[in-house]
C-alpha cells in the first residue's frame, strides 16, 4: 500500500505532506519537485540551519556521561581493571540514576533503553532496570541473562567462570560464604551453612548470611523502595520457583542524547520539577496517568527558549527549511504574491519533549491574506495545522500538549499567502519548549574542587524517527507497506508487526529527508524472529525505492527472540533523502514468529555551517551552611574551544542543592557574568568518598540489661532479651512493622542500655541501630534524641566515650552504602567512634529521647575503616576505548547479506 502525498496545502485540520516534504513516489510529489527547481532559480530554498555547534555534551567529575551507550559504558568502566569491578560500578551508579516503582510504558512496553531512561526518566520496575542491565552488559562484551524469580524478576552476568546476580531493583548483592564472589540466581536461595549461621543449615543461607546491602545477618535491605526483609528475599529467590527466561531478555537500546544549539537559543536543565500539570511531565502509558510518583523527586524539567532573527541578514541561519521567503526590516514575508510561502523551524528538544508554548506576530495589510502555523514530530511526514488565521488576528498565542508530548524533535512550518507584495509579513517568533528529565543524572557538583567537561561530537545534525507500531499507528510514519499486520498492543513477549499473510513478503519503508546532505544513516530496532525460515532484513534505497541494498539479515530462530540491532551506512554526497525497508519473511503457518518489536532511525546530515561558536555554561547551586541556611551561587564559564575543561570550587558544608544547568552560544543573553556570581572561589580539594569496612561484631550474640522495662506497642518489645545483639537490625523505614524488630520507649523515658562483651575487649566503634516516631531524617538533621556512650572494665566506674553521631551529611554517607529509594535516613545504625580503641567490658548506652524511641540492634565493632575510594569516572578524553571483555556470539546469519558502503 502506497501512502500518497495530497496535493495542495492543508490550512485545516490534519494532513499529509505539503511544503514539498511529502512521498516522493507521487505524481503530485513530482509535479511539486518540479515547480521547487524553477523557484530555486529566483527564489530560496533553505540548507541545513546553520551557525549552530552540534552534538553538545557536558559532563562533570562527579555524574557519568550518559551521552550514548559507549560514553556511558566509557565513564563507568574505563577506569577499573576487572570484569568485577566494572560491574560493581554500573550497580553502583544504576543505584543512583533509578527510583524502584511503576515503570515508565512508552508505545505499550516498558522502557529498557539505558540512555532513554537514564537521561529521560529513571521510573523502573525489577523487570525494567533487570533489561537496562542486560544492554548494558551485552554492550561491554559480556554475556546476560534474565530471570523471573518468586514475584520478581533479575538478571545475571557471567565473567570469571560464573553466573553472578545484581539486582539494581532493591539494590541487593550477594555473595558466596567466602564474602568475595558475587553469588548467582540459583545458589542465593539454596540450602547451606557456614560460621555465620553458626553451623546451622538453613534454606536461603546465601540471602540471609550474605547480603552486602543488608542491616545484618537476617535482617533488612538498606537501599530498597520499603521495608524488605531478608526473610522475603529467601522466598523470593526460593528453588521452586526460578524461571530463565532464555527466549526474552526485555533489553532495549540505540538513543543517544542530542544537544544542538543555534545562536537565539538557550537551554536550561533544572534540577527539580515545575509542578505536577500534564505540560511538565510525559503521561505513563496505562499506570500512574496523572504523573510520576513523588516520592523519589525523580523527576526535573527543561525549557528551551528559541526566539529566531527572522531580519536581514542572518535570518536563514536559524531556519531549518524556507520556500517563496524572504527577509526584510520587519520580517519574513513571501517573495511572490498568490503562492504559498514556508518558513519552518526546528526544535530539538535534547531530553523529552512535554509541552510547547508558541507566539507569532503577522502584520497584514488586507483581509485576503492568508497564514497558518501546523507543527510535525516526524519530520514533516504528517502536519497538524495548530493556528489559522481568521478574521484579521494576527498575534497567535498556542500551547501544545498532545500534538508534541513524548516526542524529541517538532518542525514548526509558519504558511503564509500574501494578496500584495509585502502585506503580510512575520514579525516576531517565540518558542518556549518544555522537556522532562531524569534530576538523579544530570549533571552534579560536589563539595569541593569540580572539573567540567565541554566537548562535541561529530559536527552533523539529526534526524531521528521512534515510531509507534502498535494498533495501526505505524501507518502515520510510512511511505510505503506490503501485507503488515499489527496487534492491537504490544504483547510483550513477541513484536508487535508482523506479516498479515504468511509465505508472503511483507515490509514497512520508510523516508527520511534533510535540508542538507545526507552523511549517515542509523537503523534497526528490536526483533522477534522464531519461526523456521523465517528472516527479518535491513534494506536502504538512495533512489526512492528503484534500487535496494541489503545490509543486514537475521535469519537466526534459537533464542533469545529479542534481537536489538542496528546498521550504519555512509551515504555518498549530494543524497538528502534515504528509504529504509523492514522486511519481513515468514513460510511459517504463524506468521506472528516473525515481527518488529520497536524501530529507530536516525539520519545524519551536513551543517551549511560547521564553524564552531563558544559557549556559555552556567551552573546553579545553593551552598549548606553551618547554621543551616543555604547560599545561593552561580557560576558562568565561556568555552572559545572544545574539548574544554575547568574548574568549578564549591564551599559549604555538605554537597550542594542543584538547582540548573544553562547552556547557550556565547552571546544569546545580554548579560551573562563570567565566573563566580559573589566573585570568591570556595576553594578546597576533590571530594573523594570511603568506603566503609566494619570488623567483627563484639555484641552479637551477647547479654544486655535496661533501666526502663520496654513497652509493647506496635508490636515492639524484647522480653526474652535477645532481640538486639542477634545482628539483624531494623528496617531503613520507619514506621508500619518496624518497631517489632526491637525495643521500644515512649518520649522521655530516657532508658540507659547496658551491654556485657562478658570479658574486656578492644573496641573500635560503638553503635546503636534505631529510628522512633516521628520519623525524624538524620539526613535533614532532624534528630534530637541523644545517646552517651560510656565504657568500663568492672561495671563500677564508667568513662564517657561522646555521643552518637545522629546529625548526618551526605559527605558522611560511605560510598558502598546503599540509601533508600527516598533517599532519606529514618533508620539506621548510628556510630561513636573514638580516636583510639578503647578496651572494656561493659558499654552503656544512655538515651535522651525525644520522641518515641525504637532501638533494633546494638554494635561493638572491634575494627573499622574508612578508607578513600575514587569512582574512577573516566571523561571521554581519558583512557581507552571500551573494548569487548569476553566474545558474544549473537548467532547473526551475515552471509548472504552484501555489505555497502561501510
Amino acid at each position: 500500500m502506497l501512502h500518497p502525498l495530497p496535493e495542495g496545502d492543508l490550512p485545516e485540520g490534519e494532513g499529509r505532506g505539503g511544503g514539498g516534504i511529502g512521498p516522493a513516489t507521487t505524481q503530485s510529489m513530482r509535479k511539486l519537485r518540479g515547480t521547487l527547481c524553477g523557484v530555486l532559480a529566483v527564489a530560496v530554498l533553505l540548507r541545513a540551519a546553520s551557525g549552530e555547534v552540534c552534538n553538545i555534551r557536558v559532563t562533570t567529575d562527579a555524574t557519568p556521561d550518559y551521552s550514548d551507550l559507549p560514553s556511558m559504558l566509557h565513564s563507568i568502566t574505563a577506569k577499573w581493571l576487572t570484569t568485577k569491578e566494572k560491574c560493581w560500578a554500573l550497580f553502583y551508579w544504576n543505584h543512583i540514576g533509578r527510583r524502584q516503582t511503576a515503570p515508565i510504558v512508552l508505545h505499550g512496553t516498558e522502557l529498557t533503553d539505558p540512555i532513554r531512561q537514564f537521561n529521560d526518566y529513571g521510573y523502573t520496575m525489577c523487570s525494567t532496570i533487570s533489561g537496562v542491565n542486560c544492554a548494558l552488559w551485552h554492550n561491554l562484551g559480556l554475556q546476560a541473562r534474565f530471570w523471573d524469580i518468586s514475584l520478581h524478576t533479575v538478571p545475571e552476568v557471567f565473567y570469571d567462570g560464573r553466573w553472578h546476580m545484581y539486582d539494581n531493583s532493591m539494590s541487593a548483592l550477594y555473595t558466596l560464604c567466602d564474602g568475595q564472589t558475587i553469588a548467582g540466581v540459583e545458589e542465593i536461595g539454596k540450602e547451606g551453612q557456614c560460621e555465620a549461621s553458626a553451623g546451622k543449615s538453613e534454606r536461603g543461607h546465601v540471602a540471609k548470611y550474605h547480603c552486602l546491602y543488608a542491616t545484618g545477618p537476617n535482617g533488612f535491605l538498606t537501599g530498597a523502595d520499603t521495608q524488605r526483609s531478608l526473610e522475603e528475599e529467601v522466598d523470593c529467590f526460593d528453588t521452586d520457583g526460578l524461571k530463565y527466561r532464555y527466549y526474552y531478555f526485555n533489553w532495549d537500546y540505540g538513543h543517544r542524547y542530542i544537544l544542538n544549539l543555534r545562536p537565539k537559543e538557550t537551554y536550561t536543565r533544572f534540577y527539580t520539577n515545575s509542578g505536577g500539570s500534564p505540560e511538565f511531565y510525559v503521561a505513563n502509558e496505562g499506570k500512574d496517568p496523572d504523573g510520576p510518583d513523588g516520592r523519589y523527586h525523580l523527576r526535573g524539567n527543561g525549557v528551551w527558549h528559541f526566539r529566531p532573527d527572522l531580519k536581514a541578514p542572518d535570518y536563514a541561519k536559524q531556519m531549518h527549511r524556507a520556500l517563496n521567503i524572504n527577509a526584510g526590516a520587519s520580517g519574513l514575508s513571501p517573495v511572490r504574491t498568490g503562492e504559498a510561502a514556508e518558513a519552518i523551524f526546528k526544535v530539538e528538544g535534547a531530553n523529552v519533549i512535554t509541552s510547547q508554548k508558541i507566539a507569532a506576530n503577522f502584520v497584514s495589510q488586507t483581509e485576503n491574506d492568508r497564514a497558518s502555523i501546523a507543527v510535525s514530530i516526524n519530520n514533516g511526514l504528517y502536519w497538524t495545522t495548530v493556528w489559522s488565521m481568521k478574521n484579521g488576528d494576527t498575534q497567535a498565542s498556542i500551547d501544545l500538549l498532545e500534538q508534541v508530548n513524548g516526542a524529541y524533535e517538532v518542525l514548526l512550518k509558519i504558511h503564509m499567502m500574501a494578496s500584495q507584495p509585502h502585506s503580510l509579513v512575520l514579525t516576531d517568533l517565540g518558542i518556549e519548549t518544555r522537556t522532562m528529565l531524569n534530576a538523579k543524572t544530570q549533571p552534579r557538583l560536589n563539595l569541593g574542587k569540580n572539573t567540567v567537561y565541554i566537548g562535541t561530537g561529530e559536527q552533523t545534525e539529526s534526524i531521528v524517527l521512534w515510531p509507534e507500531l502498535q494498533a495501526g499507528k505505524y501507518k502515520r510514519d510510512i511511505v510505503e507497506e506490503k501485507n503488515i499486520g499489527s496487534t492491537p498492543t504490544n504483547i510483550g513477549y513477541q513484536g508487535t508487526i508482523y506479516p498479515a499473510k504468511a509465505v508472503e513478503d511483507a515490509f514497512l519503508i520508510y523516508r527520511v529527508e534533510a535540508p542538507g546532505n545526507l552523511s549517515r544513516v542509523s537503523f534497526g530496532g528490536r526483533f522477534y524472529n522464531r519461526a523456521s525460515g523465517s528472516h527479518i532484513d535491513l534494506l536502504y534505497s538512495l533512489d526512492a525505492g528503484k534500487t535496494w541494498h541489503p545490509v543486514w539479515s537475521l535469519r537466526r530462530t534459537r533464542p533469545p527472540w529479542d534481537v536489538v540491532h542496528y546498521e550504519s551506512v555512509n551515504i555518498p554526497p549530494d543524497h538528502r533523502s534515504v528509504w529504509l525497508k523492514y522486511l519481513l519473511k515468514t513460510s511459517d503457518p504463524s506468521p506472528s514468529g516473525c515481527s518488529i518489536y520497536a524501530v529507530r532511525i536516525e539520519a545524519n546530515y551536513v551543517p551549511a555551517d560547521a564553524t564552531f561558536h563558544p559557549l556559555q555554561v552556567t551552573f546553579d547551586w545553593s551552598e549548606r551552611q553551618k547554621d543551616g541556611s543555604t547560599l545561593e551561587r552561580r557560576h558562568t564559564q565561556s568555552v572559545p574551544r572544545v574539548p574544554f575543561k575547568y574548574a568549578i570550587n564549591v564551599g559549604g558544608e555538605d554537597h550542594p542543592m542543584m538547582h540548573s544547568l544553562r547552556v547557550n552560544l556565547q552571546g544569546a543573553l545580554e548579560q551573562a557574568t563570567e565566573g563566580y556570581s559573589d566573585g570568591k572561589d570556595a576553594g578546597g580539594d576533590k571530594f573523594i568518598p570511603k568506603w566503609l569496612t566494619c570488623g567483627r561484631n563484639l555484641a552479637l550474640n551477647k547479654s544486655y540489661s535496661f533501666s526502663v522495662p520496654s513497652a509493647t506497642n506496635w508490636g515492639a518489645g524484647d522480653s526474652d532479651g535477645k532481640k538486639l545483639t542477634r545482628g539483624a537490625c531494623g528496617p531503613s523505614y520507619a514506621g508500619g512493622s518496624s518497631y517489632r524488630a526491637g525495643a521500644l520507649w515512649m518520649e522521655n523515658d530516657n532508658p540507659v542500655i547496658i551491654l556485657d562483651l562478658g570479658a574486656p575487649a578492644a573496641c573500635a566503634s560503638f553503635g546503636l541501630n534505631f529510628h522512633g516516631y516521628p520519623w525524624w531524617d538524620a539526613l535533614k538533621g532532624e534528630i534530637r534524641d541523644k545517646v552517651e556512650v560510656f565504657t568500663s572494665l568492672d561495671g563500677r566506674e564508667y568513662h564517657s566515650q561522646g555521643f552518637l553521631k545522629t546529625e548526618l551529611r551526605w559527605t558522611d554517607l560511605p560510598i558502598n552504602y546503599m540509601w533508600t529509594d527516598e533517599e532519606t535516613m529514618t533508620s539506621g545504625t548510628f556510630r561513636c567512634v573514638p580516636h583510639q580503641r578503647v578496651t572494656a567490658r561493659y558499654v552503656q548506652y544512655r538515651v535522651s529521647n525525644a520522641r518515641a524511641f525504637d532501638c533494633a540492634g546494638i554494635e561493638v565493632l572491634d575494627a573499622i575503616t574508612f578508607e578513600p575510594f575514587d569512582p574512577r569516572l573516566a571523561f571521554p578524553d581519558e583512557a581507552g576505548p571500551i573494548t569487548a571483555l569476553a566474545p558474544v556470539d549473537d548467532g547473526l546469519d551475515r552471509s548472504e547479506i552484501r555489505r555497502t558502503n561501510r
